[in-house]
């Protein structure tokens, strides 16, 4: 199978978009993903034009591998419609991409679509694929780093999705730090490589199960200090959004398709050797990662992957009351803007 990018195929098809610059914010992002450079050309059967289009949350990877199976073992064509996946250009675009109609469904983090719904985006979450943070601080053996508090004055690379960025000032903050004390640089998708390579003394943002993995295949010995360890609440770390207007209109597709990713998903669980190999053969894979690191990846994953997609209330309210305490957000938000859960 191969996971195309929606650049590469909506210029040929539509000449709809041009370039992949564009906005800064996750909100107001207009463009869609992109093909990565030296990625192949679309094949005829990508030309055709999918029903529905979803924005993966960054690279394929493990934690969207339940999307993925779904899609080349035909269970959303099982259920009547033809899916097409794609990489955002930024892993900070796809509330956006939602949000202005470039695609249909997208992946993200369920504190992200909190702070974009306290801007009004029009989106909501209708299930979850990674059932828990695994957003992490992360840092080499030699790097002179003990504690978040030996931060100070070190580079530490960050994907630039604008929750994290919180995340990090309020745990830095509880270290006795201030962002003026560190210095961050946006590296995107990168971060194995920023930090391997010594061009950041730590990276956040990364997951202990995908880049720390990878870095401990390696031999590199990471240091891993999970968030939950941290006292940032549990949350779903990757759900599903769609527009708020078409769970009202169409709770039937929306059904469909996540029972069509759930389903993917237990057959991922099930067959890890196919999960691996659909990763693998995808043109938009992570940077540089051979067979034993996208395997190490999944096997870190998939046992934290949502089997039913579904999602608690009590833990959304939690987390919408603490991040609203943080000063995150600065209203009150009803779980039912932000959750309409299709899982069982």
């Amino acid at each position: 199978m191969r996971i195309f990018c929606w650049l590469g195929v909506l210029a040929v098809v539509a000449t709809l978009f041009a370039g992949c610059g564009g906005s800064s914010d996750a909100e107001t992002a207009s463009k869609g993903p992109s093909r990565p450079e030296g990625a192949a050309q679309a094949t005829r059967e990508e030309l055709q034009s999918p029903d529905i289009f979803v924005s993966l949350d960054g690279r394929v990877g493990a934690e969207n591998v339940g999307v993925l199976i779904a899609k080349e073992r035909g269970y959303f064509t099982d259920l009547g419609f033809k899916v097409g996946v794609g990489s955002p250009v930024r892993p900070r675009r796809p509330v956006g991409y939602v949000s202005n109609r470039t695609v249909d469904f997208a992946l993200s983090q369920q504190p992200q679509v909190v702070l974009a719904k306290e801007k009004r985006a029009p989106v909501i979450a209708v299930g979850s694929l990674l059932r828990q943070p695994t957003l992490s601080f992360i840092w080499l053996p030699g790097s002179h780093i003990h504690s978040i508090a030996d931060l100070r004055g070190k580079t530490i690379g960050v994907p630039g999705i604008p929750y994290e960025e919180r995340f990090l000032q309020l745990l830095l903050a509880r270290a006795g730090l201030s962002r003026r004390d560190v210095h961050t640089k946006i590296v995107g998708y990168d971060l194995v490589r920023t930090l391997e390579s010594g061009r950041a003394d730590a990276i956040f943002g990364g997951s202990s199960n995908l880049e720390g993995a990878v870095l401990a295949r390696r031999g590199l010995k990471p240091v891993i200090v999970p968030v939950r360890r941290l006292g940032i609440p549990d949350y779903d770390e990757l759900v599903v959004i769609v527009r708020s207007r078409r769970v009202a209109r169409n709770p039937r597709l929306v059904r469909k398709f996540m029972a069509a990713v759930a389903r993917g998903t237990a057959a991922a669980i099930a067959d890890p050797e196919a999960a691996v190999r659909v990763i693998e053969e995808s043109d938009e894979k992570g940077y540089d990662l051979s067979h034993e690191d996208i395997k190490a990846e999944v096997e870190a994953t998939l046992p934290l992957l949502s089997r039913n997609t579904y999602m608690r209330r009590a833990r959304v309210r939690h987390l919408v009351n603490w991040m609203q305490e943080q000063g995150f957000i600065h209203r009150p938000l009803p779980v039912s803007e932000l959750t309409a859960s299709f899982g069982k």
